[in-house]
């Protein structure tokens, strides 16, 4: 199979770069682990590329390793590391392993020598996330194609790559590792909760210290499991470390489509708990504000309607803490001055909602997230445009906060490492309102706003979205020269490096949703109106998988 063969030797790095991850021990004593899990106290296996860490290993040549009494095949040596091969034949039980150079010890450390350790490498080397493997394609004609299971992101981090079981022929996933090769008995394999063949598992001849398992044909009803799905593997009553798959995913940096909805609607909110997707009230095109909860279930891509809301609302403010869901002020019907300021908690597991203490001021058209178990809401339409406050669950309390630096409505607010980032916006009540590209950031721990780089263009109506470290924004309207008076922009913004970057544009402009998910490896995008105004309340449900990492 020179095609297969191809394929490994193009990941030797991949491979290789596995052995050299900084797994974050830095002591002169000599700790060892598996070389793909990195699993601080774990057991080795006989023939398995173990890794050592110690701050008094240097690059260079001329080291030793002793693994007990037995020597071990040394591979390389990197700073503050060592990788090498465990003796085919070494005894289980607790032993010492000791590194030496030109004759004299370097250090020296414990291990637990097991029959089996079973781990599979991983492509960002840290025994988690994307498979270091091959995905084989058997086409109908007989025809076989290898890729990798993994796919590069903007910032050199690996993530799953793309595939549908469902599709024409047959998938089998060629997966690298070590410390298995030994075991004889039982092996299971289950994508999510779906079992899947295993046809094998043996050392890998090509790379010393190497295992392969390989498993399929992949199940069509895998595809079903729409979104990065846990792939587990066990080897009797040990297992290895869970790697991530993505079938029937779009491929990243790309878009797809997930069930319709069940009701149109637009100038409602969306929040994401327990896999599921909950859309809330809002208003269809007849602009009839409405108290339904329709709930997505992101494992079957299907739609069924939850406890429907107290009472209808429109341009409500959603947020999730501690494994409940909470809808919080809006409008009671869809004029510009009826706002609300109720605060109503739902819990997942009776299907229920229960009222809460209300807002200081009543207030719709704003955003919110949470931040430590405590909800912050900010922006309204006029005029408590500034208001900004936070809702505290655990003592069913309201408090005031410093307003924001800029009043405005119809906003994006996204909360990451500790920080709330509020952006855009408009100024008025209507959507022909002027609008906004500023980016302020408020910090609890400080009670104070700074600002970030502004939005490439102003709009209002957005929405945004944390997804990989990154802050993605959608959508709006007031796009005076664009197709419904609606933005198509997809705007990602690094808040390390206080940086916008422009992507490829939403396949359908949305605006009047507030709040979006990231489940999966998914951006979830339920419904929207697809013309400026409020009379365009739609069922297309868009999703997107980002390519990009900020941190």
């Amino acid at each position: 199979m020179p095609a297969y063969r191809d394929m490994l030797e193009s990941m030797r790095g991949t491979l290789l770069l596995t052995l050299f991850c900084t797994a974050g021990f830095a002591q002169t004593a000599l700790t060892v682990v598996s070389s793909a899990t990195y699993e601080a106290g774990g057991a080795v296996a006989p023939g398995m590329i173990a890794t050592g860490f110690s701050a008094a290993i240097t690059p260079g040549t001329g080291y030793s390793v002793t693994v007990g009494t037995q020597a071990a095949t040394v591979l390389a040596a990197a700073q503050g590391q060592i990788s090498f091969v465990l003796p085919a034949n070494l005894a289980t039980g607790n032993m010492t392993v000791t590194v030496t150079r030109a004759g004299a010890n370097v250090a020296a450390g414990q291990v637990r020598a097991a029959p089996v350790a079973p781990g599979i490498y991983t492509a960002n080397a840290d025994g988690r996330g994307a498979p270091a493997g091959l995905l084989l394609h058997v086409a109908p004609n007989g025809t076989r194609n290898h890729a990798n299971l993994f796919t590069e992101d903007s910032k050199g981090r690996f993530l799953p790559s793309a595939f549908d079981p469902a599709g024409p022929g047959e998938y089998f996933l060629q997966l690298f590792g070590t410390g298995f090769r030994a075991h004889t008995g039982p092996i299971t394999a289950s994508i999510g909760s779906t079992p899947v063949p295993v046809l094998g598992a043996a050392a890998q001849a090509e790379f010393a210290g190497l295992d392969q398992i390989n498993l399929g044909p992949v199940p069509a009803s895998v595809s079903g499991k729409l979104g990065e799905t846990e792939l587990r593997i066990r080897f009797g009553d040990q297992a290895a470390n869970p790697v991530v798959l993505a079938p029937a995913m779009p491929a990243t940096g790309e878009w797809g489509r997930r069930a319709a909805l069940p009701l149109a609607n637009s100038e409602m909110s969306v929040a994401g708990l327990d896999g599921k997707i909950y859309v809330l009230g809002g208003y269809p095109a007849s602009r009839v504000t409405s108290a339904a909860v329709q709930m997505y279930d992101s494992a079957t891509d299907t739609w069924t309607m939850a406890a429907p809301l107290p009472a209808p609302v429109n341009h409500s403010m959603p947020a999730v803490t501690g494994g409940k869901l909470y809808i919080i002020g809006g409008q009671s019907d869809s004029g510009n001055a009826s706002f609300v300021n109720t605060t109503y908690e739902y819990d997942p597991a009776a299907n229920s909602w229960r009222t809460r203490a209300t807002m200081p001021a009543a207030r719709g058209g704003g955003a919110a997230d949470s931040i430590d178990g405590k909800i912050y809401v900010a922006g309204s339409r006029p005029p408590r445009g500034a208001d900004f406050a936070v809702f505290d669950p655990a003592a069913n309390t309201w408090t005031a906060l410093p307003d924001m630096p800029t009043q405005r409505n119809h906003l994006a607010a996204v909360a990451f490492e500790g920080k709330l980032y509020v952006i855009g916006g408009r100024f008025e009540a209507g959507f022909t309102s002027p609008v906004t590209d500023a980016v302020e950031i408020y910090d609890p721990r400080t009670n104070t706003w700074t600002r970030g780089a502004n939005m490439p263009r102003p709009r209002g109506g957005l929405n945004a979205v944390a997804a990989r470290g990154c802050i993605h924004v959608f959508g709006g309207e007031g796009n005076r020269g664009g197709p419904n008076g609606l933005f198509p922009d997809h705007d990602v913004y690094d808040p390390v490096a206080d940086t916008w970057t422009n992507l490829d544009p939403i396949p359908v402009p949305i605006h009047g949703v507030t709040g979006l998910v990231f489940l999966n490896g998914l951006i979830y995008l339920p419904g929207g109106g697809t013309a400026e105004g409020g009379s365009s309340g739609g069922t297309q449900h868009q999703v997107y998988r980002p390519r990009q990492t900020c941190r």
